[in-house]
């Protein structure tokens, strides 16, 4: 093999490694657990990163949250996914207005071969405005629809 060849493979297996592309585009669908609601959930184009935006319905109220996440592939699958990530949430906190930190860890499930993906996740909550208190025990799975637009 030729000194030219060898280098060029050592350039693109390291950038063959680092391209990953997202499982889907959009998801929409149902979160059912301590916190109970709507759940969206897009992917950005080309990357194992995500967005999510969820109005969920707790003991302390409605809430609406966004959050960024984190996902990676733990058994070389695109079936799986492990992700981590965190947010802003806002909205009624035991009859006051809420402004506070979320986090989530989780893993997701995607079907093959219907357009849906099942995930179980803990989304750990800390309340800053107003009332100033900590949530730790949101567990929850969701069902989403995926599609792309």
């Amino acid at each position: 093999m030729r000194i030219e060849n060898i280098l060029i493979l050592a350039l693109l297996v390291p950038c063959s490694l680092n391209l990953h592309s997202q499982p889907y585009e959009h998801s929409l669908g149902v979160r059912a657990g301590y916190s109970s609601g709507i759940t969206y959930k897009g992917f950005f184009r080309h990357r194992l990163t995500s967005v999510e935006a969820d109005a969920l319905y707790n003991r302390h109220g409605l809430n609406i949250s966004a959050l960024y996440g984190i996902h990676a592939e733990p058994f070389r699958s695109k079936q799986w996914l492990i992700y981590a990530g965190g947010g802003l949430f806002g909205g009624n906190w035991e009859n006051d207005i809420s402004l506070g930190i979320t986090a989530v860890g989780g893993i997701e499930f995607v079907v093959r071969d219907l357009p849906l993906s099942f995930s179980m996740d803990w989304r750990p909550m800390l309340n800053i405005y107003r009332k100033f208190e900590a949530d730790m025990l949101d567990l929850g799975v969701s069902l989403r629809y995926r599609f792309s637009l």
